[in-house]
């Protein structure tokens, strides 16, 4: 098992949104931080940032590593922790 996986959560992560304002997700390993406006969730895909206004934690089950955050959602995004490489540019990409 990776570090990000432990017993009894589930090894597969996904979500899904209802009229922007309900998120359940799962494969949710550990939440990160909270407040109004953003969930930072480390997820068993990487760590998952929610955006939005009047955010609140509903449904927090730890051990089946499942979460449900009710509020206006605005994004829904991935922050890979590793940094990636610089862009090329254009003649970088033609010319490599």
């Amino acid at each position: 098992m990776s570090e990000n996986r432990r017993e009894g959560i589930q090894s597969e992560h996904g979500f899904v949104v209802k009229e922007r304002a309900h998120v359940q997700i799962h494969g949710m390993t550990e939440v990160l931080s909270f407040d109004e406006n953003n969930v930072s969730l480390a997820t068993t895909s990487g760590n998952m940032n929610i955006e939005g206004s009047e955010l609140r934690v509903n449904v927090l089950d730890v051990k089946e590593g499942t979460v449900t955050v009710d509020g206006h959602i605005d994004s829904i995004y991935y922050q890979d922790s590793e940094p990636t490489a610089p862009s090329r540019g254009l003649f970088g990409k033609l010319f490599h």
